[in-house]
């Protein structure tokens, strides 16, 4: 780090009292997101000295630290601690290489690198997911829903997730967490007006997964997950039309499919055909049939999709057009025309906003996309999963 650069962040970490970066004592639950899996070293910095905690070793260090992984430790400074570190601030926000964080930062030694979590308040932490799941600029109830979603979405799974060393992470694997460079006032108001309130059924809380974009009926769970929930089941949404993505064209390099099965372990030729082997009811591919050298591979439409690469392949709501050449890279690519974003489950976001336009409320949306469901003030009873 610079010292330019550590001047101009350390004025940011000043700007924010003791009070706001250790809200996390105020008893409000909190979050552990999986920033990075494997990184070989990072620097976690403070405008005052940070507390640094690991198994029998408790110190208050300078606030720049050069951390990485040390077999099965973590040095930290250049002293070896047993994993896991915890780094907290005293008096500002800490920066995890430059950019601001919320909260507190655990290091694990992994044989791939360090495991680098962030823990902070449940509502700091959702005010890092609204802005980076949806425009600030969208109506006020489509915030509030996004913001009930999200605070269920992680609940859920951090109750699903006890014991282990994250509850979510910051991609699209979990929701989309842009940290505090992501906050915005609106998306912010958002989370606080809808303070503990989360989605249930028959008073425990909902599984809320949501996507961008359905373009046509959303899915039913059970068919992308086997997960078979009443609330969780396709419904019409004739919404979403503004999207971007509501229809889409993609010509995919035959080799590069090709290398990427070769990386999830398929054993596979030269690809002749690529074909959807069956649809569901929502019109969504649920198999491909992919005839290559060395035989015959079928795999589930969205197995398909995660080993491509989500932004290659947006939705499995689509039709393989030919084989041909692109003419861009001059290379043999399978065209295919599409409609969609995401796996199509629950919340639809630009349905959402369409309804918002109308004049639902974040509540009546919720109803819509998740039927049978309530929107309650989180208890211990209801901060049950399924």
């Amino acid at each position: 780090m610079s010292v330019r650069c550590a001047s101009g962040l350390f004025a940011v970490l000043f700007a924010v009292s003791g009070s706001d970066v250790l809200a996390a004592a105020s008893g409000e639950a909190t979050v552990r997101v999986a920033l990075h899996s494997a990184r070989a070293e990072a620097t976690v910095a403070s405008a005052a000295p940070v507390r640094v905690t690991a198994p029998g070793s408790r110190q208050t260090m300078p606030g720049i630290l050069n951390v990485r992984r040390d077999g099965a430790r973590v040095a930290v400074n250049g002293v070896r601690m047993t994993s896991p570190v915890r780094v907290e601030p005293t008096s500002s926000l800490l920066a995890l290489d430059g950019t601001p964080l919320r909260g507190a930062v655990v290091l694990l030694a992994r044989e791939t690198g360090l495991l680098i979590v962030n823990e902070l308040p449940l509502d700091a932490y959702l005010k890092g997911v609204v802005p980076a799941e949806v425009p600030a600029a969208w109506p006020s109830e489509a915030l509030k829903a996004q913001a009930i979603v999200a605070r269920t979405y992680v609940l859920y799974h951090k109750a699903e997730r006890a014991g282990r060393e994250f509850d979510v992470d910051a991609t699209v694997q979990s929701q989309v967490y842009g940290g505090m460079g992501s906050e915005d006032p609106r998306t912010s108001a958002a989370v606080e007006a809808t303070a503990g309130r989360v989605v249930t059924h028959e008073g425990r809380l909902a599984l809320t997964p949501y996507h961008s974009t359905s373009a046509g009926p959303t899915e039913d769970a059970a068919e992308v997950w086997n997960v078979d929930l009443p609330y969780l089941k396709g419904v019409e949404c004739p919404f979403d039309a503004e999207s971007p993505a509501v229809r889409w064209e993609r010509r995919l390099p035959v080799e590069e499919i090709e290398s990427a099965l070769r990386d999830a372990a398929y054993r596979i030729g030269p690809i002749a055909t690529l074909t959807p082997l069956g649809r569901n009811r929502s019109g969504r591919v649920t198999a491909v049939r992919i005839l290559h050298g060395e035989g015959e591979l079928i795999l589930k439409g969205e197995s398909l999709r995660r080993i491509i690469g989500y932004q290659r392949v947006p939705s499995m709501r689509f039709d393989v057009i030919e084989f041909d050449v692109d003419p861009a890279t001059r290379r043999l690519a399978v065209r295919l025309d599409g409609g969609g974003w995401g796996h199509g489950v629950g919340l639809c976001q630009w349905g959402m906003k369409a309804l918002a336009e109308r004049g639902w409320s974040a509540e009546r949306i919720l109803d819509y996309y998740y039927p049978g469901t309530n929107v309650d003030v989180s208890t211990p009873r209801v901060l049950r999963a399924r």
